[in-house]
């Protein structure tokens, strides 16, 4: 399942060999459980001077495709800080768009339906910025809409 994430990372032009050694250290993997879900994140460590200084990141160990769609929605938000390492700290505006992005592409190109369905059904619920998200992806057909 690893070659896998990594292939997909790749696939999408997200790889970036620096990012994953970096983060390598920054890990913590847990068992997937609903336990764990309240730990499952990216935290960006800043000083007092608001500098991003280090990125802490807790994911599930990858067994399944949906383990798998979770490592890719927190390895963008980790890709996000790492690209602003010793930069002032600014929280972006929509933190969850370009993660989810990947994470529903993934699921998509897998036919993973039912997570899928779920996950456009809870965006929908939600009703904030994550629906722009459902005018890309077309649920019927699941094709990204070019």
């Amino acid at each position: 399942m690893q070659e896998k994430y990594i292939n997909f990372l790749k696939e999408v032009n997200i790889y970036d060999e620096k990012a994953i050694n970096y983060l390598k250290d920054k890990t913590r993997i847990l068992d997937y459980s609903e336990e764990s879900k309240d730990f499952i994140g990216t935290y960006p460590q800043v000083d007092k001077n608001n500098i991003l200084k280090d990125i802490k990141m807790c994911v599930p160990k990858i067994t399944n495709d949906i383990t798998l769609s979770i490592n890719i929605h927190e390895y963008v938000h980790a890709l996000l800080l790492y690209k602003n390492l010793n930069k002032e700290y600014k929280e972006d505006k929509y933190p969850e768009l370009l993660p989810v992005f990947y994470e529903l592409v993934y699921l998509k190109e897998n036919n993973i339906d039912d997570y899928f369905n779920y996950y456009i059904e809870h965006i929908k619920e939600q009703n904030n910025y994550l629906t722009i998200l459902l005018n890309i992806f077309d649920k019927e057909n699941k094709k990204v809409i070019k």
